[in-house]
């Protein structure tokens, strides 16, 4: 059984939510285009994927977005390497796939990003 949680305790996890959400708006300097669930879901799945060696190809990118028409997702990718937060490069022995992967840039902000919000959780909890 689940044990029923303090308004204290909630407020606090609610508070570590909120400061996750305003990190994630200053690491991309209050650029609210990027303060979307899409952007997020894109950018730290091809951060993990590439931290495990295996990047994302472009396919597997748009996938793993939540919404957006075809189109709307490959637009959201050509806009993050336009910002300079990923590259696109080809891959597989016929050059036809196309893996996107975290520039050094991007990795920097990211690395920065989850390791001060991984001390609030850790500070919240």
């Amino acid at each position: 059984m689940s044990q029923t949680l303090s308004n204290e305790e909630l407020i606090a996890w609610a508070q570590t939510l909120e400061g996750y959400a305003r990190d994630w708006d200053e690491t991309f300097d209050k650029r609210p285009g990027y303060f979307t669930q899409e952007f997020w879901y894109l950018l730290v799945g091809c951060m993990i994927a590439d931290w495990r060696g295996k990047p994302m190809t472009v396919s597997a990118a748009c996938q793993f977005m939540k919404s957006g028409s075809s189109r709307t997702r490959e637009e959201r990718i050509k806009r993050a390497v336009t910002d300079g937060f990923l590259s696109k490069e080809k891959a597989g022995d016929d050059g036809r796939a196309a893996i996107v992967r975290p520039t050094p840039r991007l990795e920097a902000m990211m690395r920065g990003h989850l390791e001060r919000t991984l001390r609030m959780v850790r500070d919240a909890v």
